[in-house]
């Protein structure tokens, strides 16, 4: 696919290599999805080169910047001019400047691992900053200098923490300036971030980022659990017993929720650090869970995280400590109901697992209690699988009983929803529960 591409644009007398993230993982064996071309051809010639060609799906979202894509046999491949780009003071918008050359290129790129090309007919490398010998030293190196390169740009400061989790390199650069990164967007620093939570290791991740001070301009709370101490239960403090909490949670995998998981098993405590209560030799945090889901709200919505992911997350903060407490009571099926009507039977392996990795990071490990909760947990869905809540809808509720909409609708509603999660009706009795509403309206009149 490639080499008939490059063979396309050799024929119209351009150059055509692989660059970037692809090459990269190429050169480490790595499977790669998105591939990264370069040409000498602008965009408007890469445009009719591939239109030309006969290439489908082509897309020109980022035409201004000089890159051309398409999706050619289920990847998407893009082609990006060669280009200078020439930072404003104060801001990462580029001007965007097309080249003739490819060193020039390769020279405004962040790390040398990044800044190698390849030319697809022959299979040469050029390799003018040493990236592939970075590769097999397994390091993150700048190209030139590291103050050029993160004052063009602060979000690399970032990318270089990234590339470490990810890659399991060593960081060989210098984050003199971190306070520059409050020129980077929101967004962006927390897309940086869920790519470190997501990586192979993002207890190092999180550990690069405090020791550079990058996290103060990130999640600043995050240094209050630095010393704090915990008390005779716990091994760590506060910060390297989250560290150790997110390190044991990388090996439980949610699928498409594990950023959601990551995310708790960082925020879990940070409440800690405004709830400390110390009486005679034994240290308290009461209810630092409810004060932590506070904060990780305000967090989460600082770094423009979606409503869905905050309320997830500060669920599972503001719930961890529940199934440990429940050792002290007597745990009947009721409490088992609302239980898992409390957490949200989505939230239930996520929680489960976050209390695990949080137990055996202390001196108590109560796992086999929290594995007893959850085998009744799991009686109590397979008897009743449905989601627990009232029979009937409001509609339903105003229909059988005559009512206009009203806060009413929403008492009797929440007092059927009661009576499932009790076990006095059935999640599918819609009579029983039209009969139960009827008398229960008596007592709201």
């Amino acid at each position: 696919m490639i080499r008939s591409m490059t063979l396309l644009f050799n024929k119209a007398g351009f150059s055509l290599f692989e660059v970037g993230g692809y090459l990269r993982d190429e050169l480490l064996g790595k499977a790669s999805h998105d591939i990264d071309l370069t040409t000498n051809a602008r965009p408007e010639q890469t445009l009719a080169l591939l239109i030309h060609g006969g290439y489908e799906h082509i897309y020109t979202v980022g035409m201004a910047y000089g890159t051309i894509g398409a999706i050619v046999e289920g990847q998407h491949v893009e082609i990006t001019t060669f280009r200078g780009e020439v930072y404003p003071t104060e801001s990462r918008k580029p001007i965007v400047t097309y080249g003739d050359s490819l060193l020039d290129d390769l020279s405004r790129r962040d790390f040398t691992i990044n800044s190698m090309a390849r030319d697809p007919s022959n299979g040469c490398l050029v390799d003018p900053f040493k990236g592939e010998q970075d590769l097999k030293n397994r390091i993150i190196r700048c190209v030139g200098l590291d103050d050029a390169r993160f004052s063009e740009d602060p979000l690399r400061m970032l990318r270089a923490v990234r590339f470490a989790c990810q890659l399991g390199f060593e960081l060989n650069v210098v984050i003199n300036k971190p306070e520059s990164l409050v020129r980077i967007s929101d967004e962006r620093i927390r897309e940086e971030l869920n790519k470190i939570l997501l990586s192979p290791n993002p207890a190092r991740g999180i550990d690069l980022l405090v020791n550079t001070n990058l996290m103060r301009y990130i999640v600043p709370e995050f240094y209050g659990l630095i010393d704090l101490g915990q008390g005779k239960n716990h091994i760590k403090d506060a910060y390297e017993h989250t560290l150790n909490v997110l390190n044991r949670g990388k090996g439980r995998d949610h699928g498409e929720d594990n950023l959601v998981f990551r995310l708790a098993c960082l925020f879990h405590d940070i409440g800690k650090q405004f709830t400390y209560t110390q009486i005679g030799s034994d240290v308290h945090f009461y209810n630092h869970q409810t004060v932590g889901a506070m904060m990780t709200r305000d967090i989460m919505k600082r770094l423009t995280y979606s409503n869905e992911e905050c309320d997830r997350v500060c669920k599972l903060v503001d719930c961890h400590m529940m199934p440990l407490q429940m050792r002290k009571i007597e745990i009947t099926p009721r409490i088992v109901r609302r239980f898992i009507r409390n957490i949200g039977s989505v939230n239930l392996g996520m929680l489960f697992d976050l209390n695990v990795c949080d137990v055996r990071a202390t001196r108590n490990d109560r796992v086999t209690f929290l594995q007893h909760l959850n085998d009744l947990v799991q009686e109590s869905l397979l008897e009743q699988p449905e989601e627990m809540v009232s029979p009937i809808d409001g509609n339903e509720i105003m229909a059988a009983l005559h009512l206009p909409p009203g806060r009413m609708i929403g008492e009797i509603k929440q007092y059927l929803t009661d009576k499932v999660v009790d076990g006095a009706l059935e999640y599918d009795d819609k009579i029983g529960a039209i009969n139960m509403a009827e008398a229960y309206l008596v007592t709201l009149l």
